[in-house]
């Protein structure tokens, strides 16, 4: 007997029952793809290398919030060195929200709205790491 392979699910016996341990598992593999694929666009050259990278890191935004979401319903799931206090976690949220908000503005052309919602995060974050890439987008949008 032949069993069909899928590639739109894991093979998990006859029965499929997703659960949070093993959606994030797909997400972990997933947002190990979306890094290494990044790498590649730089490496290979696939012009406009910049907006390239810059797609495959909105899309890997969208899944770290998905896996964010993960954690708040199955915490026991979030890896150790992810484990932050209460602030880092509301800095990360914070910093998530903003940057989706910011990146939708850029994409529907206007860039003094996006670099405006930067600032705006700047203003609200307790996150040093978080302003500086705040401020590194706002210098992008320039």
């Amino acid at each position: 007997m032949v069993r069909k392979i899928s590639f739109l699910r894991p093979p998990y016996g006859d029965s499929f029952c997703m659960t949070y341990k093993s959606l994030h598992q797909l997400l972990r593999v997933a947002s190990h793809l979306l890094d290494q694929a990044a790498t590649e666009v730089r490496t290979v050259d696939l012009d406009p290398v910049d907006d390239n990278i810059q797609r495959i890191g909105r899309a890997l935004i969208e899944v770290i919030e998905v896996q964010r979401q993960i954690f708040v319903e199955a915490p026991e799931l979030q890896p150790k060195s992810l484990a932050g206090s209460a602030r880092e976690n509301e800095a990360n949220r914070l910093f998530t929200q903003f940057t989706i908000e910011a990146l939708a503005l850029e994409d529907a052309g206007h860039t003094e709205a996006a670099r405006e919602k930067y600032t705006q995060f700047i203003g609200l974050s307790p996150s040093y790491p978080h302003r500086e890439i705040a401020r590194a987008a706002i210098r992008r949008l320039s």
